[in-house]
């Protein structure tokens, strides 16, 4: 069979490269153009020290966007055909790791990494950690001063967290469409939770509406950052760590910088509207309330955030008073609650200093995450929701063998495939979480025998559980008050990759490492 096409009598196909190419090279197209609204900062503050610099950093980063696109374009001619899943998972897949790659560029090129890291391969690996935790809407960072950067890096910075928020992808399939077919494949591989090929028919109207929503969103956090007296710049930025629960702050102190229980309410209310599914903001849109009423994720999703603010105000009430008072508590309970488990990740507090209890409960949240469809990571309310179901149903069948019970979700049954993915998804998440965890400590402390610097367990623990599932900030050495800055060159790349794997649900990165993949079936 010839190079990449597919045989439809046979239902066999290998993987048609040629196609790939070409939206590879849309894609770095699209993100060489995002790069362009960075020179609008670099411009403004042309006038500063090392301001050219900056300049000619981001113009030599677009320069090489756009050649790489034209490689690509070069590879794919005379391609034809459709994406089908296939193709679609190696553009999701590839793609993001391109993002991560070309995203670093200004980094490296700027010249901000230098001064604090060594030789060029631990410069690289920054840049790319840093770079993927964007688009990955993780927010874990190896800066140890991001608001002495400069500005225009500052708003690349956060801008990745933005693009990445809703899926870079899904915004290529929302502009350009044109995928035919492919571009459910695409939606589906990007957008995430179990049920995001059931949000509507027509996907590229479905990709449209979700970006205007998630636009919309960010326009009204703006504006009410700025009425609170922050300036136009940090509202920019901290809107975009916010609606993608990414959690890139311009400020050394995250959001407790500020101080102010104005500014922290208002981001409690994007972050919980950013880890709801986007599939309730449309039906308000149409004034349908009883989709949003009757969505059992939805309000289980509250109760847990509720439930969670609650035990953490009681245990910091009660074990560090006086130092935190019931008002204190609950402020910082609250925010940091809503914070971790919809994965954004900002800080108002160190909860590294926490007791354990709380600390815990907060890498636990980690794992629940956000809603399905909403940019938040983590496994997802409904797959906990349904796993817990699933996992019931089981032990009662060990009494009871000749039980038969449909269970439900919104209204439909989970089939038997269902139940078995959302099963076999949780043990793959576990299974990645402990081999990430053996392999992060291996890769960090091998190379630090004679220095010291040893990983914990606990480090090691919560920084794979804050990079798979999109958090950011972790325990101990990774806590609210530290960074990642300090893990060797191979082990910033295991977390770089866990971040993609976490935020592509698994499934789409596993793909490309099986060789099975590239061959005809």
């Amino acid at each position: 069979m010839p190079f990449g096409v597919h045989n439809h009598q046979r239902g066999a196909s290998c993987l048609n490269y040629r196609l790939v190419f070409r939206q590879l090279g849309i894609l770095v197209l699209l993100v060489g153009g995002c790069l362009s609204t960075s020179l609008i900062w670099a411009f403004l503050d042309r006038h500063q020290e090392g301001a050219e610099k900056i300049i000619t950093a981001i113009s030599v980063s677009m320069s090489v966007c756009l050649l790489i696109s034209l490689l690509f374009f070069l590879f794919s001619r005379g391609s034809t055909g459709q994406l089908y899943r296939k193709e679609a998972i190696a553009v999701v897949g590839f793609g993001w790791l391109l993002c991560g790659l070309l995203g670093a560029l200004p980094y490296i090129f700027s010249g901000v990494l230098t001064t604090q890291y060594g030789p060029w391969w631990d410069i690289g690996s920054s840049a790319f950690f840093e770079s993927t935790s964007g688009f990955t809407t993780t927010g874990a960072s190896i800066l140890t001063s991001p608001q002495d950067l400069p500005r225009a890096i500052l708003f690349w910075r956060s801008l990745t967290h933005w693009l990445g928020g809703m899926g870079i992808v899904v915004l290529f399939v929302a502009v350009l469409g044109g995928t035919g077919a492919g571009a459910k494949f695409l939606f589906s591989s990007e957008v995430p939770g179990p049920l995001a090929e059931s949000l509507r028919p027509r996907i590229r109207s479905t990709a449209l509406l979700l970006w205007k929503i998630y636009l919309a969103i960010s326009i009204a956090e703006v504006i009410c950052l700025k009425l609170q007296g922050v300036n136009i710049f940090e509202s920019l930025c901290h809107t975009f760590g916010t609606m993608a629960t990414g959690g890139f702050s311009t400020l050394n102190g995250s959001i407790g910088q500020y101080n102010r229980l104005g500014i922290e309410i208002t981001i409690i209310i994007f972050m919980l509207l950013a880890g709801t599914n986007f599939n309730l903001h449309a039906a308000l849109l149409q004034r349908r309330w009883q989709p949003v009423l009757k969505n059992k994720e939805f309000r289980i999703y509250l109760l847990l955030l509720f439930l969670a603010t609650s035990a953490l105000t009681l245990d910091l009430a009660i074990n560090r008073a006086p130092h935190y008072s019931p008002g204190r508590a609950l402020r910082s309970a609250g925010f940091q609650a809503v914070s971790i488990m919809t994965t954004t990740g900002y800080c108002t507090d160190n909860f590294d200093q926490w007791p354990s209890f709380s600390r815990w409960l907060l890498v636990m949240l980690m794992f629940i995450g956000g809603s399905a469809g909403s940019t938040g990571g983590g496994i997802k309310v409904i797959r906990i929701m349904l796993f817990l179901r699933v996992a019931v149903l089981e032990v009662e069948r060990a009494f009871r063998p000749r039980i038969v019970r449909t269970l439900k979700v919104e209204g439909r049954a989970l089939d038997e495939d269902m139940r078995r993915s959302i099963s076999s998804y949780v043990g793959i998440v576990l299974m990645i979480f402990f081999v990430g965890t053996v392999l992060l400590m291996v890769l960090h402390n091998e190379a630090h025998v004679e220095s010291h610097r040893y990983l914990d367990l606990e480090t090691s623990l919560s920084a794979v559980a804050a990079t798979l599932n999109n958090i950011g900030p972790g325990l101990n050495m990774v806590g609210a008050t530290q960074n990642y800055a300090f893990f060797t060159a191979p082990a910033k790349l295991l977390l770089a990759l866990l971040m993609v794997i976490g935020r592509l649900e698994v499934m789409v990165i596993l793909c490309l490492f099986v060789p099975s993949f590239y061959r005809q079936d």
